[in-house]
């Protein structure tokens, strides 16, 4: 499969997601989207309020279900740390909400519950 601009190649198969297959899954690129563009809303919200993140990094893992005989995404924890100069944690974590609730794939996700674990982290950001 190609992916982005470059269509660099992604080898993905049923066994990657149920077994230690090499590759990767459509839930795991659907993770990969959905923590990229977390990050750049709250990267645009934080800087929209005078605190440009020095870095913000962020993962998520996608649970898929089966329900009714059909699989469905079903969960999505996205858990997020940043180096942010001149932020407390209650604002760090407000702005996250707001990105979490506003980024286009969380939106995207909305039949799915999207947890949120957000803390800044000094050790980040060199």
């Amino acid at each position: 499969m190609g992916l982005g601009r470059g269509g660099d190649a992604f080898a993905y198969s049923l066994r990657s997601r149920t077994e230690d297959d090499a590759g990767t899954n459509p839930e795991e690129l659907l993770g990969a989207a959905h923590a990229g563009c977390f990050s750049m809303s709250l990267s645009d919200l934080l800087e929209g309020a005078g605190h440009p993140a020095t870095e913000i990094s962020t993962t998520a893992r996608v649970t898929m279900e089966e329900k009714g005989g059909s699989f469905s995404i079903t969960t999505i924890d996205l858990v997020a740390r940043g180096h942010v100069e001149g932020i407390d944690e209650e604002t760090f974590r407000r702005l996250a909400a707001q990105a979490k609730e506003t980024c286009p794939v969380s939106r995207l996700f909305a039949s799915a519950t999207i947890t949120l674990d957000a803390a800044l982290d000094a050790s980040l950001g060199g």
